[in-house]
């Protein structure tokens, strides 16, 4: 297929194509290969997808083997990171019944083990218990402490492996441990232990991942933070209502998931027969409705559409802003906000009233186009996240200066986007947000 970068849906392959390729910045996948490999594919066709990743991810993979064989450990290292990557974006459409489902998600986790053996600084593998669950975590340590911790957390189909590339080695090099880990929902528990699906009151296995790390010399429990990634931004918001957690980075906001769900089956939620049956034809031609529903089935354990909405109902933040007394920097990105706002314009509204309902200190970033990085999650641009993110946590927990505020042009652009996704009261209230909060 032709790759088209200006196509940024998320679950489409375009944009899974570009979240792949973002990881180049830490060694974990090269322009050339995922071109290649992108050329084969049949647009559209999962199995494409799936077999022409693996296929990629094996050659790598037994690149790296034989570059370790003969000892050049940092060629083995890299090519074992780019292999773990491949993989992941291999099995991302593969079906949870699949056999290819759990094959390729191990073969990722295996080379990203082999390239951590290699480094010169390992990474630990944990495993946090919770309510009887073992929770896979990583702690990717920034040297001898007791140091500034943040805790990253993934979103509805991210991985620990791919989060490390997104922040852990970023949070290493600038002085912060980072604690990765899957919670209930995720990849690695899920697999580790069936059946434990995502669930809405997420400060309880945040609230694990604290004492855990209270148990650690080399912590500073003063300056914990957390940050979560896409459906993480709900997950780790909760998360902040414990109040260890000293600072909150939700990239992005997710106030109301159940509303989202909603907004997304509009004209289908006339009765639950009329829904299952229109979804199943709507699927059939929309490819991130087709892999969000499928992954849906093994992560929330539903089974038609109107579950589906169902089981996201008490997924929500509304009305619990008063319990938030600590920093929070909300990240956006410029395009995000238009796809947030597909569904809905209220999605949008409900984000800006939750941020204006706060009475804690209130931080924003709105990463654009020309930084290349206006895609969900900055994919594309991570090197603009990772530097706002640590300038913001050294400024709110540590001695670094305050970030300097956003140019006039990108508060122009800020309460544009709004306007133009959440009409005139969108507008009003982004300029109501920008009176009370700082936009960095």
């Amino acid at each position: 297929m032709k790759v088209d970068f200006t196509n940024k849906t998320v679950g489409g392959f375009n944009f899974e194509f570009v979240r792949g390729l973002s990881l180049q910045a830490v060694g974990a996948a090269e322009y050339g290969e995922c071109m290649d490999t992108m050329s084969r594919i049949k647009n559209n066709n999962f199995d494409s997808w799936i077999m022409q990743w693996a296929t990629t991810a094996d050659r790598v993979a037994a690149f790296a083997a034989s570059e370790e064989r003969v000892g050049n450990r940092l060629g083995a290292r890299d090519a074992f990171g780019r292999a773990a990557n491949y993989y992941r974006m291999a099995v991302f459409y593969a079906l949870y019944t699949d056999p290819r489902h759990t094959q390729l998600w191990q073969r990722s986790k295996d080379c990203f083990h082999r390239m951590i053996a290699l480094m010169d600084s390992p990474i630990e593998s944990l495993s946090i218990d919770f309510e009887g669950a073992r929770l896979p975590a990583y702690f990717v340590s920034a040297g001898n402490g007791p140091l500034p911790t943040l805790i990253a957390l993934g979103g509805f189909d991210s991985t620990m492996e791919e989060l490390y590339c997104w922040i852990g080695a970023a949070a290493r090099a600038r002085g912060w441990n980072c604690l990765i880990f899957e919670g209930p929902g995720q990849w690695g528990a899920l697999k580790t232990n069936p059946g434990l699906i995502f669930r809405p009151d997420y400060e309880k296995p945040v609230g694990a991942v604290l004492d855990y790390l209270a148990s650690r010399a080399d912590v500073d429990l003063s300056k914990v933070a957390i940050i979560g990634y896409s459906m993480g931004g709900y997950l780790a918001t909760r998360g902040a209502l414990d109040q260890r957690i000293r600072a909150c980075i939700p990239n992005s906001l997710v106030v109301d998931c159940g509303a989202a769900a909603r907004a997304g089956m509009k004209g289908l939620l006339r009765n639950a027969a009329f829904m299952d049956a229109a979804f199943k034809a709507v699927i059939m031609a929309n490819v991130p409705a087709r892999w969000a529903f499928q992954h849906s089935e093994w992560t929330l354990g539903i089974r038609n559409a109107h579950e589906w909405v169902q089981a996201y109902q008490p997924f929500s933040v509304e009305g619990l802003t008063d319990r938030y007394r600590h920093p929070m920097f909300f990240l956006f990105s410029e395009d995000d906000i238009r796809d947030a706002a597909a569904p809905s314009a209220d999605i949008v509204i409900d984000m800006l009233d939750f941020m204006l309902a706060l009475k804690c200190d209130r931080y924003l970033r709105l990463f654009t186009r020309v930084e290349g990085a206006s895609s969900h999650c900055q994919m594309g641009g991570l090197s603009y996240a990772q530097a706002a993110i640590f300038g913001w946590l050294n400024h709110v927990l540590g001695d670094g200066p305050a970030p300097k505020p956003a140019s006039t042009a990108v508060a122009d652009l800020f309460i544009s986007q709004f306007a133009k996704y959440g009409g005139k009261q969108g507008e009003a209230k982004a300029k109501d947000l920008l009176s009370v909060a700082q936009l960095i």
